[in-house]
């Protein structure tokens, strides 16, 4: 890396230290409000794939309780990596997964189920914006194992950023290598920061890139893309499980007028 890297890494750090201990006083940003993909537009999409793929429409009430559990996950627990999937815990992020989508399952209180699900989405979502698998997958619809996350184990290329900047103290130049790697992410960048590897709103460092120069797509819309489609298989796939508060949701497409999602979507501001 370059001294001039160097001398710019060593005052980002100096700045993130700053934002450390300021963490308990502002959210992480996740798919943030700058967006334009958002926590909300992606599962609101998700919800119309559902719709499309099952023939049910979900009810609105239900819709708006999925909502409001992915944003209590930055609301909450904002400096709880598991729920991030930040600092390279890929393996307490899928384990967090799972357990809040079968504790959902078995939740007999139906706001509180719903919310845990949402919380679930938000983790899988995540993955996407905080993880280098949109650039070891461009433009290749391939999901992330979240729901089986001892296949990561085998999988040492895929990593996510670090939030917590004091376990790279002394790792700043394996740390400034993710910044020099411009488009080029592929593989493993030791100790690649979160404001490296966050595809969170079209201006971080890595959203503005495209994913394959000349088309138009850059890795904020990809991450968002892999983010929708795998946020509609945990529905369907929850569908198809029978899970009860799912079931209790349903409104068919054709008493609805195709138009339940619609009609969530044009109530509810993103």
């Amino acid at each position: 890396m370059s001294s001039k890297t160097n001398f710019v890494f060593l005052k980002f750090l100096a700045f993130g230290f700053s934002v450390y201990f300021l963490t308990s006083l502002s959210p992480l940003r996740a798919f943030g409000k700058k967006g334009p993909h958002t926590h909300t537009s992606i599962t609101q999409e998700a919800f119309f794939e559902f719709a499309d793929k099952t023939g049910w429409d979900l009810r609105a009430d239900c819709m708006e309780l999925i909502v409001q559990g992915n944003l209590r996950a930055d609301a909450a627990f904002m400096n709880n990596d598991a729920y991030h999937c930040d600092n390279d815990n890929i393996l307490g992020c899928a384990d967090r997964f799972r357990t809040l989508k079968d504790d959902s399952y078995r939740e007999p209180n139906y706001i509180s189920g719903l919310m845990k699900l949402g919380m679930a989405l938000h983790i899988a979502q995540d993955f996407y914006s905080h993880s280098n698998w949109a650039e070891n997958y461009p433009m290749i619809s391939i999901l992330a194992p979240i729901e089986h996350p001892w296949i990561f184990l085998s999988m040492k290329e895929i990593q996510t950023g670090y939030f917590n900047l004091l376990p790279i103290i002394e790792h700043t130049e394996e740390a400034g290598e993710c910044f020099d790697a411009g488009t080029e992410l592929h593989g493993n960048y030791a100790f690649a920061t979160h404001a490296c590897l966050n595809k969170d709103a079209s201006d971080s460092h890595r959203s503005l890139k495209a994913v394959i120069p000349g088309i138009p797509i850059s890795y904020h819309d990809w991450a968002a893309d892999l983010a929708k489609e795998h946020t509609a298989q945990i529905l369907v796939e929850q569908y198809k499980a029978k899970h009860p508060l799912i079931l209790s949701c349903l409104t068919p497409k054709v008493l609805s007028f195709s138009c339940g999602s619609q009609a969530y979507d044009f109530l509810r501001p993103n």
